[in-house]
C-alpha cells in the first residue's frame, strides 16, 4: 500500500467509527419559508419561457448504479429467510404477470406460472443468476421498467424517448455508467432508435475509481478479497461532480435514473421540469441586472421574489464585492413533492458557520436526536429533479468544486457476503457537492416521482401504461 492510500484508508477509518459529524438542522423548508408554490398556469407560464430561450438542453443521469438492491427481498429470502422476506416474495410472485420483465420469460415458463407448476426457488434463481436472467449483476438503467405493446422499455430508454418531449432546439444525453456495460446500453440506445426512427446525442462517462472508497466491517478492520487486495466501492454520486463540470451545456438537466414514469403517465414530469427550467433562466436574468448594475437593494428585491437566499445570507454579503461574488455561483432549481413518507433527503435550513443556507439533506446524515424530530416534521421530499447552471452571469464556466462543503459526507452500511460492511460517501452530488451553489426549491406534483428502489416498486400505477 502506498503511503498515500494508508493515510486515505486511515482517514476513511476515522470519519466511520470516530465522532460523527456535526451537522446543525435549523429547521425544515416549507411552503413560504424555503419553497415557492405555483399554480399550474404559472408553470405552463415558465415552460413558455424556457422554450422562447431556445436554449442547448444535456439531460444528465447518474445510472451507475447496480440494480442488485431492487432484489435485495429476494437474496433475503434465498440466503437469511425471514417472515418480512417471505411476504415480499409472495407478494411478487402473486403479481408478476404484471411486470415487465414477465415478457422476457419463454412461453414454456409462462405456462408453468398460471399452471401453478413452476418452482418459484427454480424461478428467483432465474431471476437473479448469469445463467437466467441477470438481474443481480444488472445496472438499474437496464432493467426493464415497463411494457409496451411494442416491447419493454428500460430506464435508460424510457429517460431518453421522455426527455425528447423537452422543447429545446439541441438535446444530448451523458450517463453515468460502468465501463463494463457500454456496449450493453449501446445496444439498448439502438433498440429505441429503432422504435423511435430517430438518432440521440449520448455519451458516457465512468465515475474515477480513484474516489472509490475503501470498505470496513463491523470490527473496523478493512476488508480484503481473495487476493489479499482492499476491496473499494464507488464513493457515491458526490464522485461524479468531474463528471458534470465537463458537460458543455447552459442548461443541464438532472434526474435520477429510477425516477420516470410510464411514457403515458410522463406528462406532468416535462411540464414541470420544463418549468424548473424557465424558472431558472428568469432568475439568471434578473441577477444578469444585478451584475451589470450592482445593487444591494435590487438585489434584496429579486430576493424577495424567488427566495434564492436566507437573511443570514445576505447580511453577510452586503457590499458589492460580497454579493457579486454571491450571485456569481452555480445556480440550481430543485423540485420538492409533499413528504408521504418517502425515504430519503429533503430541504432544510442549515447552519454553518454562523451563516443559515437552504440544503439537501439525506437521513443517513443526521446523527442526533433533535435534528432527526426536525427531520420527521418535514413537509417535502427531494426527488431529484433539478435543472442546473454551471456558468457564472457572464457565461464563464465556473470551477464546481470551488463550492463544495469538503466537511459533509455519507456514512453508508450495506450488506456484503453476509455480512455488514461500511464505507464513507463523498459529499453527495446534490448534498455537500452543491452547498455553496445559490438554490432554489420548487414545490412540483408528485406525480413526477416515482422512485424505483424495490423491484416492488415497479407495480406503482404510475409504472403502468394508462388503459
Amino acid at each position: 500500500m502506498t503511503l498515500n492510500q494508508s493515510n486515505l484508508l486511515k482517514i476513511q477509518q476515522e470519519k466511520i467509527f470516530g465522532e460523527p459529524q456535526h451537522l446543525t438542522i435549523v429547521k425544515p423548508c416549507t411552503i413560504g419559508e424555503g419553497i415557492l408554490k405555483f399554480s399550474m398556469a404559472d408553470f405552463n407560464d415558465y415552460k413558455n419561457i424556457f422554450e422562447e430561450g431556445r436554449h442547448k438542453v444535456c439531460v444528465f443521469i447518474p445510472a451507475s448504479g447496480s440494480g442488485s438492491r431492487m432484489f435485495e427481498f429476494v437474496r433475503d429470502y434465498l440466503y437469511r429467510p425471514s417472515e418480512k422476506s417471505r411476504l415480499l416474495v409472495e407478494k411478487m410472485f402473486r403479481q408478476i404477470p404484471d411486470f415487465a420483465f414477465f415478457d422476457l420469460f419463454s412461453e414454456e415458463i409462462k405456462q408453468r406460472i398460471f399452471a401453478g407448476e413452476v418452482d418459484w426457488r427454480f424461478l428467483l434463481s432465474f431471476l437473479m443468476d448469469k445463467e437466467g436472467l441477470n438481474y443481480g449483476e444488472l445496472p438499474k438503467g437496464l432493467f426493464p421498467f415497463h411494457r409496451y405493446t411494442d416491447g419493454v422499455r428500460s430506464a435508460i430508454a424510457e429517460h431518453i424517448e421522455q426527455s425528447t418531449l423537452i422543447n429545446a432546439p439541441s438535446i444530448s444525453f451523458h450517463f453515468t455508467i460502468q465501463k463494463h456495460f457500454v456496449k450493453a446500453i449501446a445496444l439498448e440506445i439502438e433498440k429505441i432508435e429503432i422504435v423511435t426512427q430517430k438518432k440521440f446525442d449520448v455519451s458516457y462517462s465512468e465515475q474515477d475509481e480513484s474516489s472509490d472508497a475503501f470498505v470496513f466491517n463491523a470490527l473496523k478492520e478493512p476488508v480484503k478479497d481473495s487476493k489479499g487486495n482492499f476491496i473499494r466501492r464507488p464513493a457515491g454520486h458526490g464522485a461524479l461532480l468531474p463528471n458534470l463540470q465537463s458537460i458543455d451545456s447552459s442548461i443541464i438537466f438532472i434526474k435520477n435514473i429510477d425516477n420516470i414514469q410510464h411514457f403515458s403517465k410522463s406528462s406532468i414530469s416535462i411540464l414541470a421540469w420544463s418549468a424548473l427550467a424557465g424558472l431558472l433562466a428568469e432568475i439568471r436574468s434578473a441577477l444578469k441586472i444585478v451584475n451589470d448594475n450592482p445593487s444591494f437593494e435590487k438585489l434584496v428585491e429579486i430576493n424577495n421574489r424567488y427566495g434564492l437566499y436566507t437573511d443570514s445570507e445576505l447580511s453577510k454579503n452586503k457590499s458589492p464585492e460580497q454579493f457579486l461574488s454571491l450571485i456569481n455561483r452555480p445556480i440550481r432549481v430543485c423540485g420538492m413533492v409533499k413528504n408521504e413518507g418517502f425515504p430519503g433527503g429533503g430541504p432544510f435550513m442549515v447552519e454553518k458557520n454562523g451563516v443559515v443556507t437552504k440544503q439537501i439533506i439525506e437521513k443517513v446524515q443526521v446523527v442526533d436526536n433533535a435534528a432527526e424530530n426536525l427531520l420527521f416534521s418535514s413537509t417535502h421530499f427531494n426527488p431529484v429533479m433539478m435543472v442546473i447552471c454551471k456558468n457564472d452571469l457572464n457565461d464563464m464556466p465556473l470551477e464546481l468544486s470551488d463550492f463544495v462543503d469538503q466537511d459533509t459526507y455519507l456514512n453508508s452500511t450495506k450488506s456484503f457476503e453476509d455480512q455488514e460492511v461500511h464505507f464513507i460517501e463523498l459529499p453527495g452530488l446534490w448534498n455537500g457537492s452543491m452547498y455553496f451553489w445559490n438554490s432554489v426549491f420548487v414545490e412540483i406534483p408528485n406525480e413526477t416521482f416515482s422512485p424505483v428502489k424495490s423491484a416492488l416498486d415497479l407495480l406503482d400505477p404510475l409504472h403502468m401504461a394508462s388503459i
